[in-house]
């Protein structure tokens, strides 16, 4: 048997365990809505039987327009409701192919559905609308970040073509920001497309933050001790920035 999450124009395959459904970035499935909590609901899977939980979400979670309480197993078509997102839970057997299915381990992909319609806001020239998808995501990686919790390279790679992305689409200091601060975090340079991207954007963006581009800069020269040539050269385009930035 195989278990089908469908949500929009989606279908997910979920593996056997669980299934954490919430705005959190660490959410399997990511829902961008103000009604659903950071970790809202989980679904278990267990051979073939699936149950849905609420996880203590401030709007609770229902299954066929009624509210559940404790465990509450699944049938097939069964339509759950989370804050205001409508899924749908459908059992397939196992020689039934869809060319739709991606495995749930694949996080649909690493920001979930929502980085999905913000790809396709930047395709629509909607930056503002793919910024205000984003942000609190990005927002939680960078808080993990700087909390020296743990964020997997996926997500930290993801998280910081976002920021570049929103930076040259919207103009916005913020995101370049964001960068300085990321990278900051890790102690280590930015990538060379991503500085070669950063000397034509602190060209046009107003009120570059200096004082985070200096901070930024004074972590990679404590580390520089642990960096190869090739590193030592990215640092030395980096303190480059900080010129251009301090000359405007």
């Amino acid at each position: 048997m195989k278990h089908v999450l469908r949500y929009k124009q989606h279908d997910i395959e979920l593996s056997e365990g669980k299934f954490v459904i919430g705005r959190a970035a660490s959410a399997q499935l990511s829902l961008d809505d103000p009604l659903v909590s950071r970790h809202h609901a989980q679904l278990t899977v267990e051979g073939d039987s699936i149950t849905v939980e609420d996880l203590g979400s401030r709007n609770g979670v229902k299954v066929n327009g009624e509210l559940i309480s404790g465990r509450y197993k699944v049938q097939d078509k069964d339509q759950i409701v989370i804050g205001g997102q409508e899924l749908k839970y459908i059992a397939r057997r196992e020689n039934m192919g869809d060319t739709l299915i991606q495995p749930a381990t694949q996080r649909v992909p690493t920001f979930g559905l929502l980085g999905i319609l913000a790809d396709k806001a930047f395709a629509l020239g909607k930056p503002d609308e793919a910024e205000r998808l984003l942000t609190e995501l990005l927002d939680q990686v960078l808080g993990d970040l700087e909390g020296d919790r743990e964020v997997k390279q996926e997500l930290f790679e993801r998280s910081t073509e976002y920021a570049m992305k929103l930076a040259s689409a919207t103009g916005s200091a913020r995101w370049i920001e964001y960068i300085f601060r990321a990278f900051g975090s890790v102690r280590r340079p930015c990538p060379a497309g991503i500085v070669d991207e950063l000397y034509s954007l602190v060209r046009k963006v107003e009120r570059v933050n200096l004082g985070a581009l200096r901070t930024y800069i004074e972590v990679l020269r404590e580390n520089s001790g642990t960096l190869g040539p090739t590193e030592r050269f990215l640092v030395s385009r980096i303190e480059g920035l900080e010129r251009l930035v301090a000359a405007k």
